[in-house]
């Protein structure tokens, strides 16, 4: 048995040299016209497709109506399924024409006249036409839901004069500063009129949840709820023609698969919400994967809901924003890729405050605040997060040992992303942790969706919020045209919201996004990062 070992051993040695020296002759014939492991052509990803574009979300699309849904899972889609008079290009916060070409404006800020391209259609062929632009306008008010937040009180169904098939006249009932800017917005989509043919008693709201009427670049293949959303490069597009022939969006319930699935090459882009700044973090570096950074818009903040129970008192919810050790968030959650923000008005943006108040990490004072409110002990609340994301649920988890320090038990409740989204805007929360991005530039976005009286649940007032005062700022605001009085009106406004404490501002994020490095001309916009420009993305291996 040991001479038998020996012998195995000894013709082992043999092969090993015999591949060592053929390994060596193939490199002498090689010569000086061998490449180097650096210089060698980068493998070729048996994944790679230049005409399909995969995208990873882990959230789920509630219903495709663009003046029926506020979510931002919905505006993705629908970005690309609709066109508006303008749109907002690459990183730039100024409105670019879009089926408006150009438009005139009065001296006195009320009316606006478009002239449309003449070459616009719809999916089903028919003409994209002033009366189109009517239509849309006037569904959105009918509908009454997120979309009317826009146009409230600036226009009716008495604002639009039809000149011809492509000019159109809308008169504002009075001045309304940001209203070209909230034509780039998904509440602003051009819709089809045809869809009088499936109004029923709804305005056609249960048609447009799963369908859509646009004349966007893409079209709607399939929708498999929970696990793909299919669209197709529409092949008579006016404008410039799609990149993309089929956009994947994938929905993805784990960060751990998705950021699989990049890596190995199964998926282009991920949703920027996703990975948490640890993971993010942890992929710096990875072969084929790049890190996308930008500035942005983004606000994640805590709306607490005002109207009834213990956060009807401001002196419990004082109390709560003074239990928050911030600085520990910050660096725990966001690894110092975010900064604190005082407001609805994020930093960069024209009227944001940098003077309103804000609350320190003060356990004793907040103590003192519960007692003055009678909550110094026993006081149980709940927070609700939707599931799969690694910041909401670290940040949760660490606002639940903050509270407990001054005798406040809050409980963790994790939803599907629909669900939780229902919860909230019909009240039924007590806490809920939010990411908010504005759809145009301007603080009278994200004051009336969190502070009108109007916009109370379905319109995004989260903490179902109503001060009379505040109303009548931004509703002054909304109708002047000096921008000075606008500026001081909405610091004003972040000064009293201040007071009040609806909402608390938890974070304003640096914009980080995971893709391939063969993914171009993806660029995260400052203020709407939920817009990703799939029509105009291109893929180089």
């Amino acid at each position: 048995m040991e001479i038998k070992a020996q012998w195995f051993k000894l013709m082992a040695f043999l092969i090993m040299v015999a591949f060592v020296l053929v390994g060596c002759q193939n490199y002498s014939e090689e010569g000086e016209g061998a490449q180097s492991p650096d210089d060698q052509a980068p493998a070729t990803n048996e994944n790679f497709d230049d005409k399909v574009f995969n995208f990873a979300t882990n959230q789920d699309i509630p219903q495709l109506d663009p003046h029926g849904s506020a979510a931002n899972t919905t505006f993705r889609v629908t970005y690309m399924l609709y066109d508006r008079l303008v749109t907002y290009d690459g990183t730039s916060t100024e409105p670019q024409p879009m089926l408006a070409e150009r438009w005139e404006v009065s001296e006195d800020g009320t009316e606006y006249t478009f002239y449309l391209v003449e070459n616009a259609t719809f999916h089903d062929g028919s003409p994209v036409t002033a009366e189109a632009v009517q239509y849309s306008f006037t569904r959105a008010m009918d509908v009454g839901k997120s979309a009317a937040g826009i146009f409230s009180k600036v226009i009716d169904e008495n604002s639009f004069e039809i000149i011809d098939d492509h000019t159109i006249k809308i008169t504002l009932k009075q001045p309304f500063a940001p209203f070209i800017s909230t034509l780039g917005t998904a509440y602003a989509n051009i819709l089809n009129p045809n869809l009088e043919e499936n109004h029923g008693d709804d305005f056609g709201e249960s048609f447009l949840a799963e369908a859509e009427v646009g004349s966007g670049p893409y079209t709607l293949e399939s929708w498999d709820r929970g696990e793909k959303l299919v669209m197709k490069a529409n092949p008579d597009y006016w404008g410039e023609a799609p990149t993309m022939e089929t956009v994947n969006i994938n929905f993805v319930s784990e960060a751990s698969t998705a950021r699989l699935m990049l890596e190995k090459g199964e998926i282009d882009l991920i949703d920027n919400s996703m990975i948490s700044p640890e993971v993010l973090s942890q992929m710096e570096g990875t072969d084929g994967v790049e890190i996308v950074n930008a500035s942005g818009y983004q606000i994640d903040y805590m709306p607490m809901n005002i109207e009834s129970g213990p956060l009807s008192d401001v002196k419990v919810r004082q109390a709560i924003a003074h239990s928050i050790n911030y600085d520990a968030l910050l660096e725990s959650v966001y690894l110092g890729q975010a900064e604190r923000i005082v407001g609805a008005v994020p930093k960069g943006m024209f009227g944001f405050n940098p003077d309103a108040k804000l609350y320190e990490y003060d356990l004793d004072k907040a103590k003192a605040l519960l007692e003055e409110a009678g909550q110094a002990e026993g006081l149980t609340l709940e927070i609700a997060i939707s599931e799969n994301d690694e910041v909401r649920s670290n940040t949760a988890l660490l606002l639940q040992s903050d509270l407990e320090k001054v005798g406040v038990t809050l409980n963790i409740k994790t939803y599907a992303w629909p669900t939780f989204l229902d919860l909230v805007t019909s009240g039924k929360h007590d806490f809920g942790l939010v990411s908010w991005t504005p759809d145009y530039p301007d603080p009278d976005y994200n004051l009336w969706y969190f502070a009108h009286s109007s916009s109370k649940g379905p319109g995004f007032n989260l903490a179902f919020y109503e001060n009379s005062e505040v109303d009548g700022l931004l509703e002054e605001a909304r109708t002047s045209t000096d921008e000075s009085l606008r500026e001081n009106n909405y610091r004003e406004i972040q000064n009293i919201m201040a007071e009040d404490v609806p909402y608390i501002f938890v974070a304003q994020p640096n914009l980080q996004a995971a893709s391939r490095t063969w993914v171009k001309g993806y660029e995260l916009n400052p203020m709407n990062v939920w817009y990703v420009p799939f029509h105009k993305i291109t893929k180089e291996q």
